[in-house]
């Protein structure tokens, strides 16, 4: 199913532009096809500088090529007007009979009627969170945790098969300083004055994990005949398990579902075979007793990189290569991660990694998304993961719920530098956007409701008069009711799921204006008619928007 309105105006100018060959006699390619929302509405309703890009190509008169283009599309139905404006723009202005069309598309397809297929047979995963089971997450993970979970959910709508995978670093460094710091713990509630360590891990959360090995792991702790290095060990085992207890309790409370848990420890096979299959392509070359990544054939001027280091200890990198390998040796055509900030730098040696196992670099995406700093109102609230004090995310959702969390973290693009203020994801007014956009679905249900208590019933849609549908207002709610299954289409393509935010506060606000200046339900039968299938359409869209976001379509507030 393809319902994309660009897509079509799409077809048409590759018509046109096949026309417009047979009179200029050109056998140059036809350039990128852009369309986009004008920035005045009386503009049109979409617009393309088409007319531009081909003169340039072509090496003919803009105004020429473009008042030829507009001449072929002019005959198409789909536009009641369409025009040139120099230097190389044409405006659409699309048809009443087509966006009547779109909303009995709608209605009869609901949620179908954004569906696409374009991934359709390919699967990608998106690996997102992966936060090391260190301690619980905190605000910086939320922000993650929506992207990567709403951006499947898109993905999925264009018909690819998402696979959700958290990766679990429960091996190395900073598994072994966790469980010194939960020993110290352990030991400062026992009465024992000890020295906690300098590069241990501060948060209070350990105390209460000290506290819980105590009660259920007493016995195992005390047995006579283990040493302390060894009762570290299993003190380190429990408190990862507890700690992604923790995690896993905070993302269903997100409502949030991973396919695959991969952990890191199960790769201790995996790392020295896939090294020795980088060493025989002559990637892998040895030098000072350790193991070398030619980083540089693949980024001149950039150091080469240890994977194995001269004590014989793999590192992160080797890691993170070894469980690449093992991503696309599932049979992945493309593979998302989606990393913080503090790893950017780390991209593009993952990149030539992926290459150097004898795949292509672009099937690898790696998003960085920024911090987020959280506010009340104007006032900064400070945090230190190093000094443990972090905010977590279960407090964040505790205070202001999943819909609103997931809104505010999504409602900037992911390379952008997020404020959160709680203060206002709090507010129940038209000043918070979630509360604005979920009350424009609520609104619909109560006027639906409305027109069913009064015996209102929908008509066929074949007998309800759409023409009536003649308001400036209406227009442009069907218009943007048009432009949805573009949106998506949009936002999985550029991995943006920010889009959405965009659009829905767009819509939202368009139905309030509609409902402030025109009335649903009158005592003219034949428009109550065709504006009750005009909202339902809405709340059909509202509700299929809000469903790849994560947040929930409420029908009463």
């Amino acid at each position: 199913m393809d319902n994309s309105l660009k897509r079509l105006i799409e077809k048409y100018l590759h018509e046109s532009c096949e026309e417009l060959k047979k009179v200029e006699f050109s056998s140059k390619p036809f350039p990128p096809i852009f369309i986009n929302r004008p920035k005045k509405k009386e503009w049109g309703d979409l617009s393309t500088n088409l007319p531009f890009s081909l003169s340039q190509e072509m090496g003919k008169s803009t105004s020429r090529i473009g008042r030829l283009l507009t001449s072929y599309l002019k005959e198409k139905t789909l536009f009641s007007q369409v025009e040139f404006v120099p230097p190389g723009f044409i405006n659409f202005s699309i048809s009443s009979p087509f966006f009547n069309e779109v909303l009995k598309k709608i209605v009869t397809q609901k949620e179908e009627f954004t569906r696409f297929s374009y991934g359709k047979g390919k699967r990608i995963q998106v690996e997102f969170v992966s936060a090391n089971p260190t301690g619980p997450l905190h605000v910086g993970h939320g922000r993650a945790v929506a992207f990567g979970d709403s951006l499947a959910y898109i993905l999925s709508k264009i018909g690819y098969e998402v696979e959700r995978e958290y990766y679990v670093n429960d091996v190395g460094g900073q598994i072994e300083r966790l469980s010194r710091s939960v020993w110290a713990r352990l030991q400062q509630l026992e009465g024992e004055e000890i020295s906690f360590p300098e590069d241990g891990y501060q948060g209070e959360y350990l105390i209460d994990i000290a506290k819980e090995a105590r009660i259920k792991m007493g016995d195992a702790l005390s047995e006579a005949g283990k040493t302390k290095p060894q009762m570290i060990c299993l003190l380190g085992e429990f408190t990862v398990k507890e700690i992604l207890r923790q995690i896993k309790t905070d993302l269903d409370q997100f409502g949030v579902r991973f396919d695959r848990w991969f952990f890191e420890s199960s790769l201790d096979k995996e790392i020295p075979k896939v090294i020795s299959f980088m060493k025989d392509r002559g990637h892998v070359y040895e030098k000072d007793g350790a193991l070398w990544f030619k980083t540089s054939t693949f980024l001149p001027g950039v150091k080469d990189r240890v994977l194995r280091r001269r004590s014989g200890e793999y590192t992160y990198f080797a890691s993170d290569i070894a469980y690449h390998a093992h991503k696309f040796g599932r049979g992945l055509d493309q593979v998302i991660d989606i990393w913080g900030a503090d790893h950017i730098g780390y991209v593009p040696r993952m990149k030539a990694a992926v290459e150097a196992l004898g795949y292509s670099k672009e099937a690898l995406k790696i998003i960085i998304y920024q911090l987020v700093t959280l506010k009340r109102g104007e006032k900064r609230i400070s945090a230190s993961t190093r000094e443990g004090k972090f905010i977590p995310l279960r407090k964040v959702l505790e205070e202001v719920g999943k819909d609103a969390a997931r809104f505010f973290f999504l409602s900037r693009s992911c390379d952008s530098h997020l404020d959160f203020d709680l203060e206002l994801a709090k507010k129940q007014t038209p000043e918070n956007p979630v509360f604005y956009i979920q009350y424009a679905h609520a609104r619909v249900c109560s006027i639906l409701e409305k027109a069913k208590d009064k015996g209102i019933e929908l008509k066929k849609l074949d007998e309800v008069r759409f023409d009536l549908l003649a308001s400036s207002e209406e227009r442009e709610l069907m218009k943007e009711l048009t432009l949805l299954p573009d949106e998506i289409k949009e936002a999985a393509e550029s991995l943006e799921p920010h889009r959405l935010t965009t659009y829905l506060m767009g819509l939202a606000t368009l139905f309030h204006q509609f409902y402030t200046r025109h009335r649903v339900i009158s005592e003219d039968r034949e428009l109550t008619s065709a504006r009750l299938l005009l909202i339902k359409a809405v709340k059909i869209a509202l509700k299929d928007a809000l469903n790849l976001l994560g947040i929930t379509a409420p029908q009463k507030m």
